[in-house]
C-alpha cells in the first residue's frame, strides 16, 4: 500500500508539496503583535513554525477508521508571511497570498499569529468580487469587535473591520459569533454587533440544543453562497488547549473542535479557514498536537468533499 513511501506508517510530513498548487494549502502567520497591541499574552508569533514541526509526525494519511485516503487530494505549503515587516505590512501581503491561493482554487488554511489576522483574511475572499453572498463564522470566546487603538488594528478588531466593511455589505454578508462565551464578553460589543446585523450563538445556548457538530453543519448549510471560517483557539476550554493566549476553565472539547474542522473541510461552500493565537510560550506540546490534528481533520473533510 505504501511502496512509495519509506515507511508503513506515512503521516501528513510525507505528501506535502511546496507552493500554493493544492486543494488544501497551508499558510503561517508568525505576527502577534496584535496581541501586544491588545494587552494580551505574546508568543503566538511562534505557532505557525511549532505547528509545522508537530505536522510533519502526525496524522496517518490513510485513515482505517474513517476510510479517507489523503493521498486523493494535494496539500501545499505556502510558507510563512514574513515575521521581519510590520503588522500592516503583514496584513497586506497576507491578504494578497490569500486571494491568489483562493483564485487558484485552493482553500487556505492559515495558522497565526494573532486574532487580527482573520480581517486580512477575510478582504483576501472578498478581492474575489464573486457573485453570490457571503458568510462568516468567528468561533471564539470573544467577539472581537473592539474599538481600534491609536488607529491601529490589534487582535481584538477584526470582525470590528470587517462588519464596517462597505465590501461586506455588497456581499450581503452574514456574519456569526459561534460558541461565544457570556462572562469574556462586553455587553457593548454584543449589542453594537446584533446592530449591524450579526448573531450570536452562545456556548451555553448551544449546550442545550443538539450537538455542537449539528448545530455548526446547519449553520454551514444556511450563511451564505462562500463560508470563511474563522477558529480563534481560545473557544476550546484550557485542559484541551493550555498552550493559547488567552485561556479559559471553560469551552469546546477537543472532539468538538476536530469534529468543526472535518465538517469545514466537507462543505462545499467554505472557501477559507484560518486558526489563531496558538501561543507555545505558554504550552508547547498538547497544543501543538491539537492545531496539527484540527488541520489533519480539515484535510479529512476536503479528501471527503473532493471524492
Amino acid at each position: 500500500m505504501f511502496s512509495d513511501f519509506p515507511t508503513d506508517d506515512p503521516r501528513l510530513g510525507h505528501i506535502f508539496q511546496p507552493g500554493t498548487s493544492g486543494q488544501v494549502v497551508l499558510l503561517g502567520f508568525p505576527h502577534d503583535e496584535g496581541v501586544r497591541r491588545n494587552g494580551g499574552r505574546v508568543g503566538a508569533n511562534d505557532g505557525p513554525a511549532v505547528a509545522r514541526e508537530m505536522l510533519k509526525k502526525v496524522g496517518t494519511i490513510v485513515n482505517p477508521e474513517l476510510k479517507i485516503d489523503l493521498r486523493k487530494i494535494t496539500i501545499a505549503d505556502a510558507g510563512d508571511i514574513p515575521g521581519d515587516i510590520s503588522l500592516e505590512e503583514a496584513h497586506e501581503k497576507l491578504r494578497q497570498k490569500v486571494s491568489d491561493i483562493v483564485s487558484q482554487g485552493g482553500i487556505p488554511f492559515v495558522i497565526g499569529g494573532g486574532n487580527d489576522q482573520s480581517y486580512p483574511n477575510a478582504r483576501g475572499l472578498l478581492d474575489q468580487e464573486r457573485e453570490g453572498t457571503i458568510g462568516v463564522v468567528n468561533i471564539d470566546a470573544h467577539l472581537d469587535v473592539r474599538d481600534l487603538k491609536n488607529g491601529q488594528c490589534h487582535s481584538g478588531s477584526p470582525f470590528r473591520l470587517l462588519l464596517n466593511d462597505p465590501d461586506f455589505g455588497k456581499r450581503n454578508g452574514n456574519f456569526i459569533e459561534f460558541a461565544s462565551q457570556g462572562l469574556q464578553c462586553s455587553a457593548e460589543h454584543a449589542s453594537w454587533l446584533v446592530k449591524k446585523g450579526g448573531r450570536i450563538i452562545w456556548l451555553d445556548e448551544l449546550r442545550k440544543g443538539p450537538t455542537i457538530k449539528e448545530s455548526f453543519i446547519n449553520l454551514l448549510d444556511l450563511i451564505g453562497d462562500e463560508i470563511f471560517v474563522s477558529f480563534d483557539l481560545d473557544a476550546v476550554k484550557y485542559s484541551d488547549a493550555p498552550g493559547v493566549s488567552c485561556a479559559s476553565p471553560t469551552g469546546l472539547t477537543a472532539q468538538e473542535a476536530f469534529d468543526i474542522c472535518f465538517e469545514a473541510g466537507r462543505h462545499p461552500k467554505v472557501k477559507l479557514f484560518d486558526l489563531s493565537e496558538f501561543n507555545p510560550a505558554a504550552e508547547k506540546y498538547c497544543t501543538s498536537r491539537l492545531v496539527s490534528f484540527m488541520f489533519y481533520y480539515f484535510c479529512c473533510g476536503v479528501a471527503v468533499r473532493k471524492h
